[in-house]
């Protein structure tokens, strides 16, 4: 397709696809209506973004991956090294441009089923993230082995290396956007390919597609990158007085120092259907300025939805929330806030006597008694000898 064409990918604000898989690494430009605004236009309408890369990647494809919180080696420079699995099909690759790596980031490894053997990364490119306290959206989803370099040899036979090497060097990279839009970026076009799988297979288990670690880590990200995996959903949000049924709706209000129960269901998407969502790290703030309560909660039963926590309420009267806020490399994000206020007790509900007033009852108290008996003895008292007063 010509760069000045036009790839119909919307009109009139609305989208005919879901996902792009941008697969053109040496593409000085890209459609007409492909440019990096549009692309970031069509990721913030919800949308997705795969995007494959290799030692020849063009302008277009680096900026597109700046965007993102990756920057490329430099044009020409190749990922090597690392070694293959033994019992691999076939193991007829030069060192020259292939690398071997099944350093999978350990966080996804609760999306993704961890990689028993090496992936064959053949003519791709290093990439190198933000920092996390820069970009806490970006990770790494396959990175380098101890091993690896990344090299280039130019036209004269002259080699250079990279300053970056072993798993400071990302293979395959991850962006999941604060509303869970995902981008992948892939540094070799060819990992995907049938020939990769084809040569990466394992013979242990018959040389099967399905054998090969090219194979899982590829259908795998596909998945998670077209929202098909690591997919979190929340559902019946509901919250109660201790000892109070739950009804059509929430209540809008709580006393002081009440004991309530919050209740949330939460669902993960496992091969299209949605099942329970089993943690032990999801974190509950009951919140205003800064947190009242702040921890896990607690899931009683493994095969249900539901996770709960009891607290009371504070004495402090104002608007609360109840908060859920969870973020995980691979999984989409939770943030969920239902609001509440803590109101005052009704004018029949205070105690009589507060403890707190205890001091100032007294006080009152011995005033008054100390009025009285300043009264009984100023009428009592004989003032006849006191200069200056009169007897009758």
């Amino acid at each position: 397709m010509s760069s000045n064409e036009n790839a119909n990918i919307q009109k009139f604000g609305k989208y005919f696809y879901d996902n792009i898989i941008l697969m053109a690494p040496t593409a000085k430009k890209l459609p007409a209506d492909m440019s990096i605004s549009s692309l970031l236009d069509f990721v913030d309408a919800q949308h997705n973004i795969m995007i494959f890369l290799n030692n020849e990647s063009r302008k277009i494809s680096r900026d597109i991956a700046n965007e993102f919180g990756v920057d490329l080696e430099e044009q020409g420079f190749s990922v090597q090294g690392g070694e293959p699995a033994k019992n691999t099909a076939t193991t007829a690759f030069s060192s020259q441009g292939v690398a071997w790596s099944q350093n999978l980031f350990a966080p996804l490894e609760r999306v993704m089923t961890p990689l028993s053997r090496p992936v064959l990364f053949e003519d791709g490119i290093g990439m190198v993230l933000d920092s996390f306290t820069n970009n806490q959206h970006v990770f790494p989803v396959l990175s380098g082995d101890v091993g690896t370099y990344s090299k280039n040899i130019d036209s004269n036979g002259d080699s250079s290396v990279s300053i970056s090497s072993g798993n400071q060097l990302t293979l395959v990279a991850g962006y999941q956007t604060h509303y869970n839009q995902r981008i992948s970026m892939v540094g070799s076009i060819k990992m995907c390919s049938n020939s990769a799988m084809l040569a990466n297979r394992d013979k242990t288990q018959g040389e099967t597609l399905e054998s090969s670690p090219n194979y899982q880590l590829c259908s795998e990200l596909v998945e998670w990158n077209m929202q098909e995996r690591g997919v979190l959903k929340v559902e019946n949000v509901r919250h109660r007085k201790v000892g109070d049924d739950f009804g059509e709706k929430n209540p809008e209000n709580y006393k002081r120092l009440v004991d309530i129960e919050y209740m949330i269901d939460i669902y993960h998407k496992v091969n299209g259907q949605w099942v329970p969502f089993v943690s032990d790290d999801v974190q509950f703030q009951f919140i205003m300025l800064d947190p009242y309560y702040q921890d896990a909660l607690t899931q009683t039963d493994k095969s249900s939805a539901t996770y709960s926590y009891k607290l009371k309420t504070p004495w402090r009267l104002g608007i609360f929330n109840f908060r859920i806020d969870y973020k995980r490399y691979g999984l989409s994000y939770i943030d969920n806030r239902m609001e509440v206020s803590v109101i005052q007790l009704r004018h029949d509900e205070f105690p009589r006597f507060e403890t707190i007033g205890y001091p100032y009852f007294l006080t009152v108290f011995v005033l008054m008694a100390g009025s009285f008996l300043f009264v009984i003895s100023f009428a009592y008292s004989d003032f006849s000898g006191v200069k200056g007063v009169k007897s009758d």
